[in-house]
């Protein structure tokens, strides 16, 4: 074959190289209507994420495709993606101009975001190319709605009317909207114009149902709303708006069958959620587990789910498996906000105030914005006797959400109990003001108006709480206090008794009538009270140690022994049980045969932390301290956080020139366990002081004084770290309020030298 001949076969097969190219290269326009066709079918399928797949390649195929934008803009919404859905709609608006379907959906979506302003522009655009368009002008009324123009909004609705008077939604707009301006009649009317024209509209029924569950007429409400879901049973709205309405009407029960519904029938793990909450506020445990537990296989719901099924455990008080399943969520995602903060409020429920601490800023440091993870943060520092932290995080919770009644009463109180009582009662007469039948909020200001020593407005907002609710048993106990302060001694035990009989468990109250009792010498009266209440709560702490202390106060030695060792037995962390029972062993003159008796009884039970605890302090009142330690140290071993033996134990070790680390680690241990204790603050802060460390020991000393303001010691232990700091004035002064009690204590001596010292 010739030159020529070569050339010719080459180009030939060049040619038709270029027009196979040419064939198997894809028509852009007909590759996105494919992809268009096929999220079609699984849109029809409510496959929303493989739909959405699919109407994303049509627009990378032809990104000027209107119907894909359209499209792909339904299929976020239908998954509840509301971002990308106006996104897309919006989109669509602008490459399909006159497509009215485009345009209204565009519109409506911006009024959801808020962007009424956008919406406008977009109903009015559509009203200047055909002012006959009624989508276009119930678009346009919804805009004036959303921008409170209510009145122009009524005047739009009604003409959207005129244009096609047999629309029945435009009626139920248009109602709302005369609803919103005081109307009530007219919107009614309005309701029932909607109705009638379509009887078979559910919209138009449950729009009905909430305007007479909103004027309160709820028997009419549940009829209609039963009357659509007899339209559409499976409705989920329908049915969510019947559910909550037996749930308002304190009718629960009825509520389940369509709240089951809803989780069926809605796509996701929402309406299953809620099943779940519901469950879990009737008590239903196992239920709201079981309601929970198959979503764990969603890698997508595992953390959220996680979470719920974490606070359904803390209920059924499994707080194990509580924390092992918030474990698993924080393996996945270690910054989410929602597990971190039930986490540090089930730490915090355990007394575990450092770890509480820990999770609760990890909490608000993923999710700034946190209103509940702000107010748990407060609430920890509150408990540990971090006021100054905690005031911070109350101000950074009121900085959310300046009306949260939580974090202002959280405040109030905390002002209250720092010596700033009337900062408390502002604060608390502006939420009285906005919520004037709110109870805790008229409670907290009685107790603020009590501690600025104003007792005629003290007593005439007690007058409308005893009014608001007589049966409460903390007004009932506000009431006795308040009468004690008054001396009315008849007046409070009166109130007290009356708390009591509302609930056996108000302690403030047993405490303040067993006072009132022995004020009056009515010492038979306070012994069988106190006798009434252990019978009803044999191993209540609380009620055991004032039973001990009421028994002590009448000479009963045998009922206050008694009664101490079983509060011991009960509460192995009371610092107060094991105080008075050390006392009472030292004046009997018993401690030998105390300490042989605990002694017999720990070898029998040798992992008994009260025993250990308790021969310990018997052997530090005899002065054996190594063996005081010793036994310190067994209860320690037999539980790592026994408080009082770590308390103890650190004290020992803070003034026998023991190991300063070690004394600080243990009182770290008693402060997580026993974070309000003023023999802890004091212990830990005398630690700060030894060890060099004056800011924090008079930070810590200081919630000791706060709490016991005529402890000699705690003045003088205060003092020692002020004058390390460097604050000599008020050393001076703390050891003049220590010096006048005129009582006999450890060190009187020693301060007695630091005062003439300061005086020079």
């Amino acid at each position: 074959m010739n030159t020529r001949g070569r050339l010719s076969v080459l180009l030939a097969t060049a040619l038709l190289a270029a027009v196979a190219a040419t064939g198997c290269k894809s028509d852009p326009q007909a590759t996105a209507r494919k992809h268009v066709e096929k999220g079609n079918q699984q849109l029809a399928k409510e496959q929303y994420p493989a739909a959405i797949i699919e109407y994303r390649n049509a627009i990378q195929a032809d990104p000027r495709l209107g119907e894909a934008r359209l499209k792909l803009a339904h299929a976020y919404a239908s998954a509840g993606d509301g971002p990308n859905a106006l996104k897309e709609y919006a989109r669509a608006a602008d490459l399909m101009p006159d497509d009215n379907d485009a345009q209204v959906k565009a519109g409506n979506f911006m009024l959801l975001a808020g962007r009424f302003d956008d919406a406008k522009g977009v109903a009015t655009r559509m009203l200047q190319r055909d002012a006959n368009n009624v989508d276009a002008q119930i678009l346009y009324a919804n805009t004036l709605a959303g921008l409170k123009d209510m009145d122009g909004a009524i005047v739009a609705f009604e003409k959207a009317v005129e244009m096609d008077p047999d629309r029945s939604a435009t009626y139920s707009d248009l109602g709302s909207a005369r609803l919103v301006t005081g109307n009530t009649s007219a919107a009614e009317a309005a309701f029932k114009k909607a109705v009638d024209i379509d009887p078979k509209s559910v919209n138009a029924r449950l729009s009905l149902a909430n305007f007479q569950w909103a004027t309160n007429k709820v028997d009419e409400a549940e009829a209609e709303i039963r009357r659509a879901i007899e339209l559409d049973p499976k409705n989920a709205v329908a049915n969510r708006a019947l559910a909550m309405l037996y749930l308002v009407t304190n009718k629960p029960q009825a509520a389940e069958p369509h709240l089951k519904l809803v989780a069926e029938v809605v796509p996701g793990p929402g309406g299953k959620f809620f099943l779940a909450e519901y469950y879990l506020r009737l008590g239903r445990i196992d239920d709201a587990r079981a309601t929970l537990q198959p979503l764990l296989s969603d890698k997508d719901a595992f953390v959220a789910t996680s979470v719920r099924l974490a606070r359904v455990e803390i209920v059924g008080k499994r707080n194990d498996e509580a924390h092992r399943t918030l474990e698993a969520a924080l393996a996945r995602e270690p910054k989410n906000a929602d597990a971190l903060l039930t986490q540090g409020r089930l730490r915090l429920a355990e007394g575990n105030t450092i770890g509480a601490l820990t999770s609760l800023k990890a909490a608000v440091e993923a999710n700034p914005k946190s209103l509940p993870g702000q107010i748990a943060l407060a609430d920890t520092y509150v408990v540990r006797g971090g006021d100054a932290e905690a005031i911070v995080a109350y101000n950074d919770a009121l900085k959310l959400n300046s009306k949260s009644l939580e974090a202002r009463l959280g405040l109030a109180r905390l002002l209250i109990n720092t010596g700033k009582p009337a900062d408390a009662v502002t604060l608390v007469s502006k939420v009285v003001e906005e919520r004037p039948n709110n109870l805790d909020a008229r409670l907290m200001l009685v107790h603020g108006l009590i501690a600025v020593n104003d007792l005629p407005q003290a007593s005439a907002m007690m007058n409308v709480l005893l009014q608001q609710a007589p049966n409460s048993a903390t007004v009932q106990t506000a009431a006795g206090m308040l009468a004690s302060i008054r001396q009315d001694n008849e007046g409070a035990r009166r109130a007290y008794q009356r708390a009591l009989d509302a609930d056996p468990r108000a302690y403030q109250a047993l405490a303040g009538l067993l006072n009132a009792e022995m004020a009056s010498k009515k010492f038979g009266s306070a012994r069988a009270l106190i006798d009434k209440q252990l019978a009803q709560m044999p191993n209540d702490p609380s009620v055991l140690l004032m039973a001990a202390q009421t028994f002590n106060a009448l000479g009963d030695d045998e009922g206050t022994e008694r009664t101490l060792k079983k509060t011991v037995e009960v509460d192995p962390s009371s610092l107060q049980a094991y105080a008075m029972l050390g006392k009472m062993y030292y004046q009997q003159g018993r401690l030998d045969l105390a300490r042989r008796e605990l002694e017999a009884f720990a070898n029998k039970q040798p992992n008994s932390v009260p025993a250990q605890t308790m021969l310990g302090t018997i052997l530090e009142l005899q002065k054996q301290t190594d063996q005081a330690k010793d036994r310190y140290g067994r209860a320690l071993k037999i539980d790592p956080r026994a408080a009082v033996a770590a308390n103890n134990l650190a004290w020992i070790n803070a003034t026998t020139n023991g190991n300063l680390d070690v004394a600080l680690q243990l009182a770290q241990t008693a402060k997580a366990q026993l974070p309000t204790r003023h023999e802890v603050d004091d212990t830990l802060g005398y630690i700060y002081y030894k060890k060099g460390l004056s800011s924090l020991a008079v930070d810590a000393i200081s919630q000791s004084v706060s709490r016991q303001p005529d402890s000699p010691i705690y003045l003088y232990h205060l003092a020692l770290a002020q004058h390390q700091k460097g604050d000599k004035d008020k050393a001076r002064t703390n050891l003049e309020k220590a010096l006048k009690s005129g009582a006999k204590w450890d060190g009187a001596d020693d301060a007695r030298k630091l005062l003439e010292s300061l005086k020079g």
